[in-house]
């Protein structure tokens, strides 16, 4: 059964991912869930505030550089 703290996340070095997520629509609902605002998530990463708003937004599409790595920690991308 999964722990309801980390329901939808994974943990890994300490830091709380996001499993696969089909939009950044529902990658922030998933954060919104677990009590989590989008500063937070960014200070636990050690991420910009800006940069993960750009992604959930779709400003950034996450292709490459901090949007990239955001977009895998927020379960939008698969690390190949």
């Amino acid at each position: 059964m999964d722990d309801p703290q980390t329901d939808g996340l994974g943990v890994e070095g300490g830091k709380r991912y996001l499993h696969a997520q089909a939009s950044p629509a529902a990658a922030k609902r998933t954060l919104q869930s677990q009590g989590l605002t989008l500063s937070e998530f960014a200070r636990m990463h050690g991420f910009k505030y800006r940069t993960v708003s750009e992604v959930i937004r779709g400003v950034n599409k996450g292709l490459y550089g901090e949007g990239h790595r955001v977009a895998l920690a927020l379960g939008l991308k698969q690390d190949r």
